[in-house]
């Protein structure tokens, strides 16, 4: 054998292979929560199509795991500017010339496919912030570092934020946390900086209700935000959705209504997006609180070998790209399952691997095949 194929049989040797199956795992699992939500299951045509969906996103995402996998991961950050500047400028066409749905623009048309590019573009904001914190990584202690990354985070979240799509700027910050602690930006401040931005959010949320001043929200955004405070209140409005989640939760019990079962609240379709943004309550109905707490072991568990792999990381750079992928995976999931049971304001984040969507199926994938292509090469091959 050739030392090429040497090298490439020694790399894929040290696969993690625990996280591979771990994430194949959710992936199937999402693919049955999917099909499972409705009592109809795939007779039904819009179930058939979103099972579709996130199948080819899952068989696109696998493959892409893999080539990310064998690419070294070094190569991407020679690319990392000119595609941070590509991500501005295809979110801006997203906000402009975007498809319309559900009151937001998020997705571009390709022929017949529809993609969210924020989905992707939550990858490429890692790449270049890891790039840029790199040569820094262990003795990144100014504020004047912290505030430039968080000014090269706050653009594309804006743009983000102005489709509007304020859970995915939600996650560009968890992203940019991460990233920074992961560089050894000291934890106190950290929580300093972000207790200074809550508070900056609630007092201008405060002086909007009180004095009208202006602030960069959509009021319909803002009272869905303050609605998870007393939904029975608006009841009819905004607290419509959270209502039902915690309903639809509570009637699964302890071991669910079964899969394809005919669940009150699935049935009928009480519950908004059930497959997408609160895939959780339909999970918890289906399988009750055994199943709820069965899957977000699965993706604690993913997010677990995600930081193993970090620390395992031979160079600040791979460090880096993992810390904001591990950033990346943890909040979504902490997002979603905090909105349906009513812990958190609403935000449409989707649960990684089993909300419906085939482009984030896709870059969730991808970004496992990141962290395999920085665990593959924790060390120096050695003939």
């Amino acid at each position: 054998m050739s030392s090429g194929g040497n090298l490439a049989l020694r790399l894929w040797q040290n696969l993690d292979w625990i996280l591979l199956g771990l994430t194949v795992l959710a992936g199937a699992m999402g693919l049955a929560a999917i099909a499972g939500v409705s009592g109809t299951g795939l007779h039904d045509p819009a179930v058939l199509s979103a099972v579709k969906h996130q199948l080819e996103g899952t068989v696109v995402g696998v493959g892409a795991l893999v080539v990310l996998a064998a690419v070294d991961y070094h190569a991407w950050a020679r690319w990392a500017k000119p595609l941070y500047g590509f991500l501005i400028v295809v979110l801006v066409a997203t906000w402009r010339l975007g498809h319309h749905a559900l009151g937001a623009a998020r997705w571009i048309r390709i022929g017949h496919v529809e993609i969210q590019p924020s989905e992707f573009c939550k990858l490429l904001l890692i790449l270049w912030l890891a790039t840029l914190l790199t040569p820094q990584v262990g003795r990144l202690r100014r504020w004047r570092t912290a505030l430039l990354a968080g000014a090269y985070a706050a653009l594309p979240a804006l743009l983000v934020a102005l489709q509007p799509d304020l859970g995915t700027s939600l996650v560009f910050a968890a992203i940019l946390i991460g990233t920074l602690y992961a560089g050894g930006f000291p934890g106190g401040r950290l929580a300093i900086a972000v207790l200074l931005a809550v508070g900056l959010g609630v007092g201008a949320v405060v002086a909007h209700l009180r004095w009208h001043l202006p602030i960069p929200m959509h009021g319909y955004q803002l009272q869905r935000l303050l609605s998870f405070l007393n939904p029975q209140a608006v009841s009819q409005s905004y607290g419509y959705q959270v209502i039902q989640s915690e309903v639809t939760i509570g009637s699964g019990r302890l071991f669910g209504t079964g899969l394809f079962s005919m669940g009150v609240n699935n049935q009928l379709h009480y519950l908004p997006e059930a497959n997408s943004d609160f895939i959780f309550a339909s999970i918890g109905n289906t399988v009750g609180f055994i199943g709820a707490c069965a899957v977000l072991l699965v993706l604690g568990l993913i997010v677990w070998r995600t930081l193993r792999c970090m620390a395992a990381a031979r160079d600040g750079l791979g460090a880096l790209l993992v810390g904001g992928i591990a950033a990346m995976l943890g909040a979504q999931t902490l997002l979603n399952a905090g909105v349906a049971l009513g812990l958190l304001p609403l935000t449409g984040v989707p649960l990684p691997f089993f909300s419906s969507g085939g482009s984030a199926a896709l870059a969730n994938f991808a970004a496992i095949g990141v962290v395999q292509s920085v665990y593959m090469r924790r060390k120096k091959i050695q003939f």
